[in-house]
């Protein structure tokens, strides 16, 4: 257990200048190991490594391999079958995925759907449920005819509308939730149940019977940000960022992310660390135009006679003053007497 006093900060200290340091040096070894560990980015389930690292860092509105992690009420935590209902009624099951193929009669307007027998009982469905969520999603008539398969009467002979309805069905989801991808039951430790799902959309999975709503994780930012809100998007930030560190074998103290999370959320959004976000954000002209789009900066400050006042890092390196900080922070005055009596 850690003292309060082993996380003094000295007055003066450039946490801010530190903290960068602490994430770019490692970032700069994960360029590395990723060129070396080519071949295994095919088996891995969500974005890691150095890619992670950017997108977390550049705020994208969505993870390229969102996920989620649903946490069940008691009574199914500890029941395999209710909490592979649970999972069943959650996981995201799209037509493409049960059917063998599509014929389209443009002469009567109608669509034969052939279902994948194997493929539908593999996830608990059935030719009449699949009809009729596909009556809903599409907005067609559709019903079971002979061998199980599938008619659907368009209403209508255009060519061009016949397959933009062919196109809908192949897309059309008949189970699960819209996002949250394919649900799986897992173990833990403790020998309780929960589920991991490959998709992320948590309004409506809180809404599923026997989910606990307020044990939801996702590695959506944006996504936590709307539903828990800004404390809970700043926590989930810190935790991916120190988990795709961890997962490399490189060990960060806690302080330097948590800095980072806290300036990339302070304002009650999140804003990325980029000329978009923090860095666009700063008063000075000079620290701006250090980072990117130089003489855009240096135009605009002249053009409408702006004044940097010199307070940060950044800008003194680059006039080649001294920094705001460490010894720089002090001012000393020397009052002697004896200077005086002469």
């Amino acid at each position: 257990m850690a003292k309060d006093h082993d996380y003094n900060v000295q007055a003066g200290e450039p946490v801010g200048v530190i903290a960068a340091q602490s994430l770019g040096e490692p970032g700069t070894q994960m360029v590395l190991r990723t060129f070396h560990m080519t071949g295994m980015a095919a088996t891995a389930i969500a974005t890691s490594g150095l890619p992670r690292i950017i997108e977390l860092l550049d705020a994208k509105k969505m993870p390229s391999s969102p996920i989620m992690r649903i946490y069940l009420k008691e009574s199914y935590s500890k029941n395999f079958a209710k909490a592979d209902e649970v999972a069943k009624k959650i996981s995201e099951i799209k037509m493409g995925s049960v059917m063998r193929r599509i014929v389209e009669n443009f002469s009567k307007g109608k669509i034969l759907v052939l279902l994948n027998s194997q493929a539908m009982q593999a996830v608990d469905l059935t030719a009449r449920s699949v009809a009729a969520r596909l009556s809903k999603e599409v907005g067609v008539t559709a019903k079971v005819g002979e061998h199980g398969n599938i008619v659907i009467n368009t209403h209508t002979k255009n060519l061009k509308e016949v397959r933009g309805i062919t196109v809908k069905i192949t897309k059309a989801i008949v189970n699960g939730i819209e996002g949250a991808g394919r649900a799986m039951v897992v173990q833990d430790r403790n020998g309780e149940f929960y589920i991991e799902s490959a998709g992320s959309n948590i309004e409506p999975v809180m809404q599923v019977e026997g989910v606990d709503p307020a044990k939801i994780y996702t590695n959506d930012l944006f996504a936590t940000y709307r539903v828990f809100g800004i404390e809970a998007a700043r926590n989930t930030l810190a935790l991916e960022l120190m988990k795709t560190l961890e997962d490399q074998d490189i060990s960060v103290n806690d302080r330097h992310i948590s800095l980072i999370a806290d300036a990339m959320t302070a304002d009650g959004t999140i804003q990325s660390i980029g000329r978009h976000g923090l860095v666009g954000k700063k008063e000075s002209v000079f620290a701006k135009a250090a980072f990117e789009e130089t003489v855009k900066h240096l135009i605009n400050a002249a053009a409408f006679g702006q004044i940097d006042h010199m307070r940060g890092v950044t800008e003194n390196i680059l006039v080649g003053k001294q920094i705001p900080l460490g010894t720089g922070s002090v001012r000393l005055a020397i009052k002697n007497k004896e200077s005086k009596k002469k």
